[in-house]
C-alpha cells in the first residue's frame, strides 16, 4: 500500500491485495500446519519454523524503531559528533530480532492451543486487515508529517486489527461458558500436552510449561467468574487478544512489506533530499548481520535442547518436569508397593484411627466388665464342683468309670456343667458378636478407604514420594484384627457366638492337665483300696453280727461299708478341698489374664 504525493486515499492495486491475501494465507497454513503436527515434531522442524517466523515479523518492529530514531535525531545537529555516530541500524535491529523471537515464539507456543473460535478469529483478522489499514492510512495522512506516515499507519493499522479482534474475542467470550475448576492438579491432567510425543526435551518441557500456565489460567479464571463475570470477560478477552497478538504482528508485515528493504538500507535522516533518499543501496553488513540473525534461533533452539537433554541424563528428569512438580505435584506414599494420595490416605487414617478408638474403649468399658464377670462366676462355681466331687454318689460313679474307663471324660463334663451352672452368657455373647462385626466394618473400610486413594491417573514425575510409617497402620488395624482372630478361635473351638463356652473349654482343658487333676486321680485311686477294705469289713461284721439274719448282716455291712466311705471322702475332703478350688481358681485367673490380654488395650499414657 502506498501514499501518492499529495493524496490521502491509498491507491488501490489489485497486485498488491492479491500479493497480500497469498502470503497472509500462507502464514495462516503453515500455522495450521504446525498446530496439526506439534505433538511429533522435532526440534529441527520447530527451530526453523520460528526462524522463518521471526525474520518476517523483525522487519515490522525494527521499522517503528527506526522511526523512533529519526525523531531523535531531529533534536541532534546534521553536523554535531553524536549525530555522525549514531547513524548506523545495528543496535535497534538487534533488539527488533530479540522482540521477535520472544512473539514467535509466544505465537507457536499459543498456536498449538488454539481451539476452533482462536482458529476463526484469525480468519477473520486476515480478511479485515487490509480494512484496519485503510482506515490507519487515512487517519496517519491528516495527523502525521509525510515522514513519520507510514510509521503512524502501521502502528495504527495494528492497533485496530487488535481491536477488531478484541470484539471478535468479545463475542466468543460471552457467549462461552466459564471454566470450572475444581482441582489444580486435575486440570493440569485434563490438558493435553501440545508436544507430549516429541523427540525433543526442550519441546516436551516448553509444551508442560505451557500447559502448567493454562492451568495457572484457568484457574484464575475459574475463580474471577465466580466473583465477577465482568471481570472474568475482560480477563479472558485480554488473554484471547494476547496470543493473537504475533499473528497481528505478521500480517502487519504483509501488509507492508516494504519494511523488510527499509532493514538493508542506510538510514534517512528527516530533511534528506528526495533524490538522496532515492539513491540508498543495500549495505552488505547488514545484509549479513540479517543472515547472521536468521540461522540464530535454529542454533540456540539446537543447544538448548542438547543442554536439555543432557540435564535429563543426569538428573533423570528434565527440567520441565522438576519445575511442574515442585508447583503442583502430588505427595504420595508407597505402601506394600502401591502408590496412594498421601492427603486423602492421611484423611481416611484420622477418620478410621477415631473409631478405632471408639472402638477400643467400648470393648475396655462394656466387654471386659462382661468377661471378668463370667470369669468371676465361674470362680464361684467351683465350690459347686467340689460339692459334686466330695458327695457319695459321685464317688461311687467315679468308681464306676474307674472300671469303664471313663473317668476322665466324666471329670471333664461334670467341671464344664458345674463352672456354667445357672450363668447366663448370652449378653456376654451378644456383645462380643456386635464388637466383632464392628472390627469386620472397619477392616473393610480401611481396605476400601485405601483402595480409593490408590494413585493411578498421576504419572511417576509428577509424584512427590513421602515418607510413611507402616506402624500407623499396624496401630489401626491391631484392635480390629484381635477382635477377628478371638472370634475365629472360638467359632473353631466350640462354635460361633459361644464366649462362655470358649472360656469353660479353656478352663477345663487347662484343668484337666493340671496337677490338681492329677492328684485328684491319684487320691481316687488310693481311695479305691481303702473301699475294698472297707467292703470286705462290712461283710465280715454283717456275717459275725450274733442274731442277724444273712439279710439282715448284708444290710449292716453295707451300712458299715457307706460310713466308712463316706469317712474316707470327708477326710480327703477336709484334706484336699481347699487346695483344689485354689488351684482351679488359680487356672481360672490365668485364662481370665490371657482373655483379657487377647481384646484390644486402650493406649498407655506416655
Amino acid at each position: 500500500m502506498e501514499l501518492l504525493p499529495g493524496n490521502t486515499k491509498p491507491k488501490v492495486d489489485a497486485r498488491f491485495y492479491a500479493r497480500y491475501a497469498i502470503s497472509a494465507l500462507a502464514l495462516l497454513a503453515m500455522l495450521f500446519c504446525f498446530a496439526k503436527f506439534a505433538s511429533t515434531m522435532s526440534i529441527i522442524v520447530f527451530a526453523f519454523v520460528l526462524a522463518l517466523l521471526t525474520a518476517i515479523a523483525t522487519p515490522t518492529f525494527a521499522y517503528v524503531l527506526f522511526a523512533s530514531k529519526l525523531h531523535d535525531r531531529t533534536l541532534l545537529s546534521e553536523t554535531g559528533y553524536i549525530a555522525k555516530i549514531t547513524r548506523g541500524k545495528i543496535l535497534r535491529i538487534l533488539v527488533s530480532f530479540v522482540l521477535s523471537v520472544f512473539a514467535m515464539a509466544s505465537l507457536l507456543l499459543s498456536v498449538v492451543r488454539w481451539g476452533q473460535s482462536e482458529w476463526v478469529i484469525a480468519i477473520v483478522g486476515v480478511i479485515i486487515c487490509p480494512f484496519a489499514f485503510m482506515l490507519a492510512n487515512k487517519i496517519s495522512a491528516h495527523e502525521f508529517k509525510l515522514v513519520f506516515e507510514k510509521t503512524g499507519t502501521l502502528l495504527l493499522g495494528g492497533l485496530l486489527l487488535m481491536a477488531a479482534l478484541g470484539i471478535a474475542s468479545a463475542v466468543v467470550v460471552v457467549n462461552t461458558a466459564a471454566p470450572q475448576v475444581n482441582s489444580v492438579l486435575e486440570c493440569f491432567l485434563a490438558h493435553e500436552n501440545p508436544f507430549g510425543e516429541s523427540s525433543s526435551t526442550l519441546l516436551a518441557d516448553a509444551g508442560l510449561v505451557t500447559t502448567y500456565t493454562d492451568t495457572v489460567m484457568s484457574c484464575l479464571l475459574s475463580h474471577i467468574a465466580d466473583a465477577s463475570w465482568s471481570g472474568y470477560v475482560g480477563l479472558q478477552i485480554t488473554l484471547l487478544v494476547y496470543s493473537l497478538g504475533g499473528f497481528v504482528n505478521l500480517l502487519c508485515t504483509c501488509m507492508m512489506p516494504d519494511c523488510v528493504i527499509e532493514l538493508f538500507l542506510p538510514l534517512a535522516d528527516v530533511g534528506e533530499p528526495k533524490e538522496r533518499i532515492q539513491r540508498r543501496k543495500l549495505q552488505p553488513g547488514l545484509i549479513a548481520l540479517a543472515a547472521i540473525l536468521a540461522v540464530a534461533p535454529i542454533a540456540a533452539a539446537l543447544w538448548a535442547d542438547a543442554k536439555a537433554k543432557e540435564i535429563e541424563s543426569i538428573d533423570g528428569v528434565s527440567e520441565g518436569k522438576q519445575l511442574v512438580r515442585y508447583q503442583i505435584g502430588k505427595a504420595v506414599y508407597v505402601i506394600d508397593g502401591k502408590t496412594y494420595d498421601q492427603e486423602a490416605v492421611e484423611m481416611v487414617l484420622s477418620d478410621l484411627s477415631g473409631e478405632t478408638s471408639q472402638l477400643t474403649n467400648h470393648v475396655q468399658n462394656t466387654l471386659v466388665p462382661l468377661v471378668n464377670a463370667a470369669f468371676d462366676k465361674r470362680i464361684e462355681n467351683i465350690d459347686n464342683y467340689l460339692d459334686w466331687y466330695y458327695s457319695l454318689p459321685a464317688d461311687y460313679e467315679r468308681v464306676i468309670r474307674v472300671f469303664t474307663g471313663s473317668l476322665e471324660e466324666g471329670l471333664r463334663n461334670q467341671l464344664s456343667t458345674s463352672l456354667s451352672q445357672g450363668i447366663d452368657d448370652s449378653g456376654l455373647n451378644d456383645e462380643m458378636q456386635a464388637c466383632v462385626e464392628q472390627a469386620a466394618q472397619l477392616q473393610e473400610k480401611l481396605k476400601n478407604g485405601l483402595a480409593d486413594c490408590e494413585v493411578t491417573n498421576v504419572p511417576d514425575w509428577l509424584q512427590k514420594p513421602a515418607e510413611f510409617n507402616p506402624q500407623r497402620l499396624t496401630e489401626i488395624q491391631k484392635p480390629s484384627e484381635q477382635l477377628l482372630e478371638d472370634s475365629q478361635r472360638i467359632a473353631t473351638s466350640v462354635g460361633a457366638g459361644a464366649v462362655g463356652g470358649f472360656v469353660v473349654k479353656k478352663v477345663v482343658d487347662r484343668v484337666v492337665g493340671e496337677k490338681a487333676f492329677a492328684k485328684m486321680t491319684t487320691t481316687l485311686a488310693r481311695s479305691l483300696g481303702l473301699k475294698t477294705a472297707s467292703s470286705a469289713i462290712g461283710s465280715v461284721t454283717g456275717s459275725v453280727v450274733p442274731g442277724a439274719g444273712n439279710v439282715a448282716g448284708f444290710v449292716a455291712g453295707t451300712a458299715i461299708g457307706t460310713g466308712v466311705d463316706f469317712a474316707i471322702l470327708k477326710a480327703d475332703e477336709m484334706q484336699n478341698r481347699q487346695t483344689y478350688h485354689d488351684e482351679i481358681a488359680e487356672i481360672i485367673e490365668q485364662q481370665r489374664a490371657e482373655a483379657l490380654a487377647a481384646l484390644p488395650q486402650a493406649p498407655r499414657a506416655e
